[in-house]
């Protein structure tokens, strides 16, 4: 067993440069990591295609574009992306900061006017921005909306966006 699986589940993929900690939730096409990127030492979201959706090629090509989608959006509440790659095995990842509040989906803000205001501004600041650059999301949803360290709002899963004169991305 390889050093960066040392701590790993058994079966789980091997990522060069990340030790995978524990998995932070699990989508159609994906599986979403926390993981250690070993070089800096900080903890990341590590977004893996599943094998068995490999054979999809519109979902291969759709996984993988949604990283481009994002490496177009510089905004201060889209998700970047640190890196992207394949393991050994060819499973298309992304690598993301980690989002420890969770998403939107797991909050309760019907007596919270002022953050339910703020949260909508910063999403609609995103979606202007996305919007000026030709991409429009497609998938709004709370559980799209995830909460950083300090209270701030990110939206993700840009896997199904439309580009503008370019067709959905996916």
């Amino acid at each position: 067993m390889s050093s960066t699986q040392t701590d790993q589940q058994e079966g789980w993929p091997e990522i060069a440069g990340y030790r995978l900690l524990r998995i932070l939730g699990h989508g159609g096409m994906s599986t979403v990591y926390l993981g250690q990127q070993l070089s800096l030492g900080r903890e990341v979201a590590i977004k893996l295609m599943r094998k068995e959706a490999l054979t999809d090629e519109i979902g291969r090509r759709r996984f993988e574009n949604e990283a481009r989608t994002i490496a177009r959006l510089d905004h201060p509440h889209i998700v970047h992306i640190h890196e992207v790659g394949r393991t050994k095995e060819g499973q298309p990842y992304h690598v993301m900061p980690v989002l420890p509040r969770g998403h939107l989906g797991k909050r309760n803000l019907t007596r919270d006017e002022s953050r339910v205001r703020e949260i909508l501004e910063a999403l609609l600041s995103a979606l202007a921005y996305a919007h000026s650059r030709g991409v429009i999301h497609l998938d709004i949803k709370p559980d799209n909306v995830m909460v950083g360290r300090f209270g701030e709002v990110y939206l993700l899963d840009w896997g199904i966006a439309a580009r503008h004169g370019a067709g959905a991305t996916g």
